[in-house]
């Protein structure tokens, strides 16, 4: 076989660094847009691209863990950037424009920085956007309407920022939407009905806004919700009925409800739930005694409610549960004798008209347990340090100093632990 000559050798070389140069082309306007980021953020010392294209393959800014990261997709005649993540750089100023210039982005992750001004209408422009965050910063404004033309979005944050004003009802046409972080960034008014098109949602935190309203009755169709948390709002109840569809719940934390009285009936297929947080929610009626059939519960806290009727004996087979907070109800009768399980962490019956004794193994290593308010009965207790505590905890004096731990290991709630 003949050998190549030195000029075709030359000649296939050159064409070989050609297609590897087209490989890793950025696109012009691109590389432009995301220099003059850098720089408005005062990011070269961290991520250097002036003599680099920002697409090289294998860059140490394009893995995963990186941050400041910049990755890219190279399938086309030219590469397009598609990640971009500054996360808790303290970058501050606002989204200047050069970000709109990256038309291709479907990762934008700009959390936890110091980033202010409202949210440029220009952010609808990036169509292609899958994950957006832009949570803890001190954004103002309105939440654009403009986020509704991101329907290829999977997850949208914009939580612990400073807006005003209603959420869009734009916002139903995300209708790819799995996770959707809101919670403490200043929005009120009620939600929108537009919502229920949200079919796809997992996720939905949006406590600490001042939402007004009932709960709306639409969220019993979002069955694919596994961790939905509503406190700290101005919401109404009661909890809808609707809820009962929601059976992939592992995670429901409703609190502060006002106006009518809810009930647990809704309390029926939700045998996902690891955390069940329903705190100063006016439930009214018995605690259920399928409660104790869900046997992933971790934490229960029912407290400050208007629970009546006996502590189910049923709670008792809660192997995994740690958290119970029955507190400030009107539940009477007794403890059951073997409430305190293996792995409970924290018992709280407090400001209930509940009598009887103490379980025998109320001492055991690592328990915070408040019963005050209660007439439960300390007198069954051999030791004479617990007696102590317990003879403190009802005395409607000062604790002596014959009683030291009693004195200072009580927090807020009274909740003392014993070693």
């Amino acid at each position: 076989m003949e050998l190549l000559r030195p000029s075709l050798l030359l000649t296939v070389s050159l064409s070989l660094l050609q297609l590897v140069s087209a490989q890793t082309s950025t696109d012009s306007a691109e590389v432009d847009a995301l220099n003059k980021l850098i720089d408005y953020w005062n990011l070269r010392s961290k991520i250097n691209l002036t003599t680099i294209d920002p697409c090289t393959r294998n860059a140490s800014w394009a893995s995963e863990n990186a941050n400041p990261r910049v990755a890219c997709d190279c399938t086309s005649n030219s590469c397009h950037i598609t990640h971009l993540k500054i996360y808790a750089l303290d970058i501050m100023g606002e989204l200047p424009s050069e970000l709109f210039m990256l038309r291709k982005l479907m990762d934008l992750n700009l959390g936890q920085n110091v980033l202010n001004g409202s949210i440029p209408a220009e952010i609808g422009q990036l169509s292609n956007m899958q994950y957006l965050s832009l949570g803890i910063n001190n954004f103002t404004g309105r939440v654009p309407t403009e986020l509704g033309n991101l329907t290829k979005l999977i997850s949208l944050s914009f939580s612990s920022n400073n807006f005003f004003g209603p959420l869009p009802k734009e916002l139903g046409k995300l209708t790819s939407l799995q996770q959707l972080y809101i919670d403490s960034s200043g929005v009120t008014g009620s939600i929108p009905q537009e919502f229920a098109n949200l079919k796809s949602l997992r996720i939905l935190w949006a406590s600490d806004n001042l939402f007004t309203g009932k709960i709306p009755e639409f969220f019993g169709t979002l069955t694919e919700l596994a961790d939905l948390r509503l406190q700290g709002t101005l919401l109404e109840g009661p909890i809808p009925r609707s809820f009962r569809a929601l059976n992939k719940l592992e995670d429901l934390r409703i609190g502060d409800l006002s106006a009518e009285d809810s009930t647990l009936d809704f309390l029926e297929s939700q045998k996902s739930l690891s955390i069940l947080s329903l705190r100063n929610c006016r439930v009214s009626g018995k605690i259920p005694d399928q409660l104790g059939t869900f046997a992933k519960l971790q934490l229960l806290d029912l407290s400050f409610n208007k629970l009546t009727g006996q502590i189910p004996t049923s709670l008792q087979d809660l192997s995994t549960l740690q958290y119970l907070y029955l507190g400030n109800n009107n539940l009477s009768g007794e403890l059951p004798v073997n409430i305190i399980a293996p792995n409970l962490i924290a018992l709280d019956v407090s400001y209930n008209p509940l009598s009887g004794n103490l379980p025998r193994n109320f001492a055991k290593g690592g328990l915070s347990m408040n019963v005050i308010g209660s007439s439960i009965n300390a007198n069954n207790l051999q030791d004479g340090k617990a007696l102590g505590m317990m003879q403190c905890l009802h005395s409607n004096t000062k604790c002596s100093n014959k009683v030291p731990s009693c004195k200072y290991s009580f927090l807020i709630f009274c909740i003392f632990t014993i070693n």
